[in-house]
């Protein structure tokens, strides 16, 4: 009755059926994911990792389930793997992960790799798998060497074969005056055809050597890893200059002072739980949010790569998108640096919402190349990434020549980006 007279609706009651506890269960559930939440407030204001978490516990509730899970660790935070982890390993209904994460893929019992071969399976962990894949690269690199190898042998011997001909057709021509025509015509068809024979022979070997090449160069490029880099020499105006970050008692860190001040080069990454601010903070050294109080300068152009890749036109293409962050970028260029991400040909005239997440925040990581910042604020860049990406990511972070600001939660990553300092918003 108390709660009729408050308002509740009888499909109220129909929705909790006999689940009268549902406040504490939803409570412990809730400290169990980690999620410090007022059960009453909005969705729309939670994190990405806070709504990652909800959603997971959710699916967790069913423990008889086959679950499919399409990388469910994006955006989650340190202990929000450690959660995963723990809840996949509990978990007896089965499931299919979709994820990059090293950790949660050496949880698994098989590996399946989607690739342009199509779907290949192998009850290996995730370690030996990719032990796997790096012999299989080199098996195909040392292929192509033998292939390139046999090629240009039997170019030279179809070279020879043709230089031979070419000086038994000019002897042939000396002979005419000094010997009968009957015997000329005799000695000319019988050379010619056993000369024919041994050139079609070459050309013939020639030409499977050239196809072979073409094939061990195929397989290779589909392990090869990918290219991205830094022009060689950056011009850095006013590199004196520190690049100068204050916001005073922001309400989006709970009252917190927030005082950063970085060196032109420095690395920092941005720490904390999943909810604290992280995204909020590079949202204001945008210009997306204003400081209530306090104030920050940055000294130098600023590049951005947050969650929702917002620099990428989705309905243009990623030669059309990548033309406009560098408009003096010559178009025979800008293919060759997308080809570098495997973007060639008609995939680099395709509009960018046919793109994977993943090769979209390659196309968005190359348009910040282009740019040349003095400053690079990175939000969670490893997510959607496989591991030959991860890795190409890591090098070019590591090659950066600039200011690194990064939000991400993968120590190896960080490791790997050479961080050297560390804001934590939560502490």
């Amino acid at each position: 009755m108390s709660a009729s007279s408050r308002g509740a609706a009888p499909c109220d009651f129909e929705l909790l059926a006999d689940r009268w506890n549902l406040r504490s269960d939803l409570a412990d559930l809730l400290a169990e994911a980690g999620l410090r939440l007022d059960p009453h407030v909005p969705v729309s204001t939670l994190s990405g990792g806070q709504l990652t978490r909800l959603r997971l516990l959710a699916l967790f509730a069913r423990p008889a389930h086959f679950l499919l899970l399409d990388e469910p660790d994006n955006h989650l935070d340190a202990s929000g793997i450690d959660w995963l982890s723990q809840q996949l390993a509990r978990h007896r209904g089965g499931y299919l992960l979709v994820s990059h994460d090293r950790r949660l893929l050496n949880q698994t019992s098989q590996i399946l790799e989607l690739s342009e071969q199509g779907l290949q399976s192998a009850r290996l962990s995730f370690d030996e798998f990719l032990a796997q894949q790096a012999e299989v690269q080199a098996a195909r690199s040392t292929s192509l060497a033998q292939a390139v190898r046999s090629e240009k042998a039997a170019a030279r011997s179809l070279q020879k074969v043709r230089e031979q001909a070419a000086r038994r057709a000019s002897q042939g021509r000396r002979e005419r005056g000094s010997q009968a025509k009957i015997l000329l015509d005799f000695k000319a068809e019988q050379a010619g055809k056993s000369l024919g024979r041994v050139l079609d022979r070459h050309e013939r070997g020639h030409s499977a050597q050239v196809e072979a090449r073409t094939e061990a160069a195929a397989a290779l490029a589909a392990v090869q890893p990918l290219i991205m880099q830094w022009p060689e020499e950056i011009e850095r105006k006013g590199a004196a200059q520190p690049l100068v970050i204050t916001a005073a008692s922001h309400v989006r860190w709970h009252g917190q002072r927030v005082d950063l001040v970085l060196q032109r080069g420095e690395r920092c990454l941005i720490g904390g739980r999943n909810g604290c601010g992280k995204s909020s903070l590079l949202q204001m050294l945008r210009g997306v949010l204003e400081p209530e109080t306090g104030s920050f300068r940055i000294n130098g152009k600023m590049a951005c790569l947050d969650q929702g890749l917002s620099l990428i036109a989705r309905d243009l293409s990623p030669l059309a998108n990548l033309l406009t962050v560098a408009p003096t970028l010559a178009e025979s260029d800008a293919r060759t640096r997308l080809a570098g991400i495997a973007l060639r040909g008609d995939r680099a005239l395709t509009p960018c919402h046919g793109l994977s997440g993943g090769e979209r925040l390659k196309l968005g990581l190359l348009m910040v190349l282009a740019q040349l910042p003095d400053l690079l604020l990175l939000d969670e860049p490893d997510n959607h990434l496989d591991h030959p990406s991860r890795q190409l990511l890591t090098q070019v972070l590591a090659d950066y020549p600039g200011t690194l600001l990064l939000v991400s939660h993968d120590p190896d990553f960080v490791a790997g980006v050479g961080i050297g300092k560390e804001l934590n918003l939560s502490e």
